[in-house]
């Protein structure tokens, strides 16, 4: 079995709906348990060689073969649960609802976003079941341009068009998306983006977790550009076994003469508190691309 092929093909994802829509949670988690196995077991497809590179840097780059194999396992066990959970209860909200809480600071500027009080920047992290949560909050209200990479594939459009139905105003990262966000803050609106996906052509590379890496900066340009604030925002599955939301303070960018400097010293700073929510659970953060391609070479 083709991992990498597979699980990007636009009929696997169709499948995996009809399928997680069918059968109940106590069966969809065995059949996710069985899938990530199987998954892991190819260590040497892209996406697990991916995954375990991301995991030994987050975890302190200090673990053994076993460790790392378990660590591993754990990460997509728990990524193949949360897209189960994120197919299974699509479009309801109510379900949904069920299975998030808010935290206080989270909450409210949910509530400021609804009511138009608010103009920011927030910046996602893969973790735990994000796609879910942000889908519960689109539908509970939260107004929104999200600016996303362009489709790379089908499944990609897939995941597009299911976040288009819960209330999602999605435009892919272009120059024509910049100005259009910079003008919705600039109107008091607000704009999400993720901060922790790596792309393919950049010149900087910001420090996260130590190590340099090609991650996106166009958040920082829109918060510098506006004069808004980032919130970075984070769930986590908790042992209650909801996801709960959490948000950064309000982090005001800090400005400097040299444009390049500037970029890069906020983008670390929103890096760090990214790299803080990790931490707290390093095997809920699925990335599946490469975050530190150069650190093949060292990983157990």
């Amino acid at each position: 079995m083709d991992i990498d092929n597979l699980i990007y093909r636009p009929r696997f994802i169709d499948f995996g709906l009809w399928l997680s829509r069918t059968i109940p949670p106590r069966v969809g988690y065995r059949l996710a348990d069985f899938v990530a196995g199987r998954i892991a077991a190819q260590k040497d497809s892209a996406t697990t060689r991916a995954i375990r590179a991301n995991q030994w840097v987050v975890n302190g780059e200090n673990l053994s073969t076993a460790e790392l194999d378990h660590v591993v396992l754990e990460t997509l066990r728990h990524t193949a649960r949360c897209t189960f959970d994120l197919f299974h209860y699509a479009n309801n909200q109510a379900a949904m609802n069920n299975h998030i809480v808010y935290g206080t600071h989270a909450e409210n500027l949910l509530q400021m976003n609804i009511e138009g009080k608010i103009s920011v920047v927030g910046l996602g992290i893969h973790m735990s079941n994000f796609d879910m949560v942000a889908q519960a909050a689109y539908m509970r209200g939260l107004r929104a341009l999200a600016i996303s990479l362009p489709e790379t594939n089908g499944a990609v459009g897939r995941q597009h068009a299911m976040r288009e139905k819960a209330g999602f105003e999605i435009l892919p990262a272009s120059k024509a998306a910049l100005r259009e966000a910079i003008r919705r803050l600039l109107g008091g609106e607000c704009v999400l983006s993720a901060i922790d996906r790596p792309i393919q052509e950049t010149k900087y590379f910001p420090r996260f977790f130590g190590r340099p890496a090609p991650l996106p900066v166009l958040s920082i340009y829109l918060a510098l550009k506006a004069k808004v604030p980032i919130v970075v925002l984070a769930n986590i599955k908790k042992p209650d076994g909801k996801f709960h939301l959490l948000a950064s303070d309000f982090i005001e960018m800090q400005p400097h003469p040299d444009r390049n400097t500037e970029i890069l010293q906020n983008a670390e700073y929103i890096l760090e508190i990214a790299a803080d929510f990790i931490r707290q659970a390093p095997y809920q953060w699925g990335m599946p691309i490469p975050v530190w391609p150069a650190v093949f070479d060292e990983v157990p």
